[in-house]
């Protein structure tokens, strides 16, 4: 379960670096540009991130619940806002 939390930790960190890299994907299969917006691409990246998590949890723990991806995932997408909110920060740099 741990091992889970952790890859949607991972997921929601790591939206930054891989979201060029699927949109360049998608734009070179599709060969064209498909009007999807930047939040989309966010989203879709999320989806694909939680689902490689997903099955690498599969893998190597047996079992793969939605719970914790889902809340690793909020975690690693929002971690700098919410530690921010907690310090008290007026400003985060997320």
């Amino acid at each position: 379960m741990i091992f889970t939390f952790l890859m949607g930790i991972a997921a929601g960190a790591l939206i930054p670096l891989a979201e060029p890299h699927l949109r360049q994907f998608v734009e070179n299969v599709a060969m064209r540009d498909l009007g999807i917006k930047q939040t989309e691409y966010d989203v879709l990246t999320l989806l694909v991130l939680m689902l490689a998590g997903t099955f690498l949890s599969a893998i190597f723990v047996g079992f793969a619940g939605a719970f914790p991806m889902i809340l690793g995932a909020v975690l690693g997408l929002f971690g700098k806002r919410i530690l921010a909110a907690i310090r008290g920060d007026g400003e985060e740099d997320a």
